[in-house]
């Protein structure tokens, strides 16, 4: 097909987007929203790794190469799948009895076999197993999508083969391998929403995957209690691990891979660098193109491509060099770190690819908004170990309330949870957004987390609750509200301080403090118990709320900077790939050493 030079431009017109033409001023920065339609989803790939402007058409696609919608799709099976493998933590708890007699177990053995020895073997292996899929998770050359149904199906298929257990070392192994799932489930999970949405939408996503956490212990105590004594305590096993192996499957077959590092600010600002360096080099080609046209009658031919570039000239670009279109990458124009560089005039995606290494290990545990977050872990999982597994007897032993109203307060109490994360995220992220906001933030979570302990005082050492127990139920409400608002918080500070390929392992070793504090928490608790009583047990376990809180409150003064310094290391990273390519393509005599730049 023979157009003319005009013929192209009215075709331009209609095919290439106002804001990409090649009058649009480059130095107009376009919204990430903007930039994410006029990237496209499905572009093609050239050869360096980024991604070419020909297929730049899908005006509903991100910058992490997936529309909204895929990316709220993902998060829902992600959800999904988290919930129902949290299910089964505590599967067994309501038929501890109905277990025990089936494998002849007295009433000590059932304590120490069935309490304290599977809940062991569960974390003993799902600790180790955190660090090692967290450390997976930051290597670009496996895709976490495919990690994740491995983990699940690795983890899930002895849950599920509980069902057919016939002795207790049997139970004992299958449990311990369950571990594996739930170990290096938040890892993954937060690995990957950190390369689906930036950092002014992160506190949302980690609302919903806190939310599902909780939400799935509750389910599995729930579907246990009410089909264990039907059916049989293995049947729940079943009904937990099937659903998360099934999802799971489905999130590997129908989603892709995200992009890692493209939500960066610092990935984000080399794609604009590209964008205005490729409408400045189209003015010139347009301009090459037009005097072409004065100065012979020669009509163009359409290359495959669509360039539309002479017949005589193609393979050119305006300046007569070679085509834009870059060369084959040579694998060492890839530094160590793996990120791409952009070489293309048409290249318009950064593919960032760093990886972990023991180095960048040494240097994030150095990162002092680490330290604190994992600081504040031990302290503020212990309440919660208290409240899980002594609170209601304290209610009915020590305060003379039933132990369906202890029950009741319980269910308040994980009901101001539910509220504090939702309302928490929904706040946090619109303080987070403002200005100065990343320091106050820290203030939100110290403060609303040391509150959280007042409520607990009232209840553990007041006399009277009131008229129908109306205040107990009000200062559990309030309690969980105000020591829920951290969580979805921390989770997405956590993610804002640390480099894409840092974030796996960074939450694995989040992870092992988190257990540490839920599996130590209740034996800590039982040893204050012997020396001093319920009554001062149960204050001292209140208190890990407020040296939480003091603890969290250490982030303000370089919480900031610590988001900027991560920012700053992605840079690096693009730099020194930069440089690499740079010196390979001099040493090989491949391309234009002035037009290599992002």
């Amino acid at each position: 097909r023979r157009m003319s030079a005009a013929s192209l431009r009215s075709l331009e017109a209609r095919l290439i987007p106002e804001n990409q033409r090649e009058d649009a001023a480059p130095e107009e920065v376009m919204p990430d929203d903007a930039v994410d339609r006029a990237n496209g989803a499905d572009e093609d790939t050239v050869p360096n790794g980024t991604r070419s402007h020909d297929s730049q058409m899908d005006r509903s696609a991100s910058s992490s190469g997936m529309s909204r919608r895929e990316k709220w799709y993902m998060v829902s099976l992600l959800t999904l799948t988290a919930a129902m493998l949290y299910a089964d933590q505590n599967l067994l708890a309501p038929n501890l009895s109905a277990a025990a007699e089936e494998f002849g177990f007295s009433e000590r053995e059932k304590d120490v076999k069935l309490g304290g020895w599977l809940q062991l073997a569960f974390f003993v292996v799902g600790s180790p197993a955190s660090l090692v899929i967290g450390w997976l998770a930051d290597k670009p050359s496996i895709p976490r999508t495919r990690l994740f149904f491995f983990t699940v199906l690795i983890g899930e298929g002895p849950c599920l083969a509980t069902y057919w257990v016939k002795t207790y070392w049997q139970l004992f192994a299958v449990r311990a391998m369950t571990g594996i799932a739930v170990g290096g489930c938040l890892p993954l999970l937060f690995s990957l929403c950190g390369d689906l949405f930036p950092p002014e939408e992160r506190n949302y996503v980690a609302s919903f995957l806190t939310i599902a956490t909780g939400a799935g212990i509750a389910i599995g105590q729930i579907m246990a209690g009410t089909v264990g004594p039907t059916y049989g305590w293995r049947l729940p096993f079943l009904l937990a691990a099937a659903p998360a192996i099934l999802l799971a499957g489905i999130l590997y077959a129908t989603v892709k891979e995200p992009r890692r590092g493209s939500q960066e600010e610092a990935v984000k600002e080399r794609e604009m660098g590209l964008r205005r360096e490729r409408a400045a080099r189209r003015r010139i080609e347009g301009s090459y193109g037009s005097a072409g046209a004065r100065g012979s009658d020669d009509e163009t031919e359409m290359n495959d491509d669509g360039t539309g570039l002479p017949r005589s000239k193609r393979g050119l670009n305006g300046r007569g060099s070679k085509s834009t279109t870059s060369p084959p990458m040579s694998p060492s124009a890839r530094s160590d770190t793996g990120s791409a560089v952009s070489t293309s005039s048409t290249a318009t995606h950064v593919e960032y690819g760093a990886k972990i290494d023991f180095t960048k290990l040494r240097r994030q545990l150095k990162i002092r908004s680490n330290l604190v977050i994992l600081a504040q872990g031990l302290p503020g999982t212990v309440p919660w170990g208290m409240l899980n597994a002594y609170f209601v007897d304290y209610l009915h032993v020590q305060k003379g309330l039933s132990v369906e109203e202890g029950t009741l307060a319980v269910t308040l109490f994980g009901l101001g949870a539910v509220m504090g994360t939702i309302f928490g995220g929904i706040i946090g992220q619109r303080i987070y957004n403002m200005p100065g906001g990343r320091s106050r933030i820290a203030l939100v979570m110290g403060v609303t987390t040391a509150l959280g302990s007042l409520p607990g005082y009232y209840f553990i050492n007041t006399k009277s609750y009131g008229p129908g127990d109306a205040w107990l139920h009000l200062s559990c409400l309030a309690g969980g509200i105000l020591a829920s608002v951290t969580p979805p918080n921390v989770r997405a500070v956590l993610l804002n301080v640390n480099p894409p390929e840092t974030r796996g392992t960074m939450f694995a070793f989040y992870t092992q403090i988190d257990d540490v504090g839920k599996g130590a928490g209740p034996a800590l608790i039982a040893g204050f118990i012997v020396e001093f009583g319920r009554r001062v047990a149960f204050n001292i376990a209140v208190s890990g709320w407020l040296l939480c809180g003091m603890i969290l409150l250490c982030l303000y003064p370089f919480v900031d900077r610590d988001v900027e310094n991560a920012q700053e290391a992605v840079r690096e990273e693009l730099d020194a790939d930069v440089a690499a390519f740079d010196a390979v393509t001099a040493e090989e005599g491949g391309g234009d050493g002035d037009s290599r730049r992002t």
